[in-house]
């Protein structure tokens, strides 16, 4: 998810923009702190990286949760799919090319510790993320509306999923994992490994 800074000034997260100097230094400036953050420590990276997934994808997510919900129920499923398989990268240290089911059902299991079986973990991910992200709509078994009772429930048959009680799982999550990010040194570490906008 990370953005590589380039010559030209872009915007790397919301309201921070960063460019490399001619001298080869970067300079990245957040302009709703007023502070030049440096891309090579981890505590701006993680700065960086808590504005990216809250700034592009939860809060503008949840606005369209809160404010005339019907009809979005989709696009916010789409920005909760696309949530699992890029956080467990950073969770783990590992990318997931070639390799993104997997990933995909290690963060579902990690959200919901004991509620799903590989197989039906397997489902999710070929009904919703293959069928959103490969052909632009879910597949058959995926019923979505905020009027049900759990985040997800798979059946025999169908995959029920509430997008706004999922998408609440998918913050508080994140919270967790910032919160994780900020205190426990294996997890910055891994992190650091993964996340980078200079290269």
């Amino acid at each position: 998810m990370a953005k590589k800074i380039r010559t030209e000034t872009i915007e790397i997260a919301p309201n921070i923009i960063g460019n490399i100097k001619d001298d080869g230094t970067y300079f990245v400036f957040d302009k709703v702190n007023n502070i030049l953050l440096n891309p090579e420590n981890i505590d701006d990276k993680i700065i960086i990286y808590e504005r990216q997934v809250k700034g592009w994808f939860l809060q503008p997510t949840l606005k369209m949760v809160k404010y005339k919900p019907e009809h979005k129920g989709f696009l916010v499923l789409m920005s909760c799919i696309s949530y699992f398989e890029g956080v467990e990268q950073y969770k783990t240290g590992i990318t997931s090319n070639g390799n993104s089911k997997r990933a995909f059902i290690n963060a579902i299991r990690k959200l919901y510790p004991n509620k799903f079986d590989e197989y039906q973990i397997t489902r999710l991910y070929n009904q919703a993320r293959c069928g959103l992200f490969h052909d632009g709509m879910v597949k058959g078994q995926i019923i979505i509306s905020n009027s049900y009772e759990d985040s997800i429930n798979i059946t025999h048959n169908d995959i029920f999923i509430n997008p706004k009680k999922l998408l609440n799982d998918i913050i508080d999550d994140f919270e967790n994992y910032l919160t994780n990010l900020r205190n426990d040194n294996e997890a910055r570490r891994k992190f650091d490994l993964m996340f980078s906008n200079t290269n």
